[in-house]
């Protein structure tokens, strides 16, 4: 049986006691619900007029842990399967488009993570971005594995981007002179290492990295 259930202001989730938990939940592991490819079983279209500097949010989702020792906190987005996929597969795309008439006048991305932190991060290791690469025994790491792959697109990709564009760009807080984020009193130094890169058409090369 078809149902729809129109929703013109808000819906709410409320729990009936300490014990319980709002819930929403759609299927379950082992009765996923079937959805047909290029039609997504969730959909949601917003639009804003904003021209201030508050952030336009459709939507915001907060967690907040309060009991020492916990680990997580976070939203998931799990892609599981047991098949051979075709060219691409991820668990969390973001896109951002802009029209031929958009832009920012600032910095425009497609993923934000930040990291915020407090007089209590005394301990401990901190990071805006976290790469983890997975395997348990018997994996293969195919082709190539990397924690990091960067690619180009577009019918001006080598006229744009691959004549244009940086691998990093270091914005504000981080600048360059001796003793700081760059540091431009290491002018002369020793090798020490170098990390494995892998370059189209060249192969395998190294990042030096240099002692102090």
């Amino acid at each position: 049986m078809s149902q729809q259930v129109n929703v013109y202001r808000e819906l709410k989730f409320f729990k009936q006691s300490s014990t319980e938990s709002a819930r929403m939940v759609a299927g379950s592991s082992s009765a996923a619900i079937p959805y047909t490819a290029g039609t997504p079983s969730i959909a949601l279209y917003y639009t804003s007029s904003n021209t201030t500097s508050t952030n336009a949010e459709p939507f915001y989702l907060y967690s907040e842990m309060t009991g020492a020792g916990g680990v997580g906190g976070r939203a998931r987005f799990h892609l599981y399967t047991n098949a051979a996929l075709g060219g691409w597969a991820n668990a969390l795309k973001a896109f951002t488009e802009y029209g031929d008439s958009g832009k920012t006048t600032g910095l425009g991305s497609a993923l934000c993570a930040e990291l915020q932190l407090s007089a209590g991060t005394t301990t401990g290791t901190y990071a805006a971005l976290e790469a983890e690469l997975v395997a348990p025994d018997g994996a293969a790491t195919g082709t190539h594995t990397n924690f990091i792959f960067c690619n180009g697109a577009g019918d001006d990709v080598a006229t744009t981007i691959d004549t244009s564009a940086y691998f990093v760009e270091f914005g504000s807080g981080l600048t360059a002179g001796s003793g700081k984020f760059i540091d431009t009193a290491k002018t002369t130094h020793s090798g020490y290492g170098g990390i494995r890169i892998y370059v189209p058409g060249v192969g395998t090369k190294w990042l030096a990295v240099v002692s102090d």
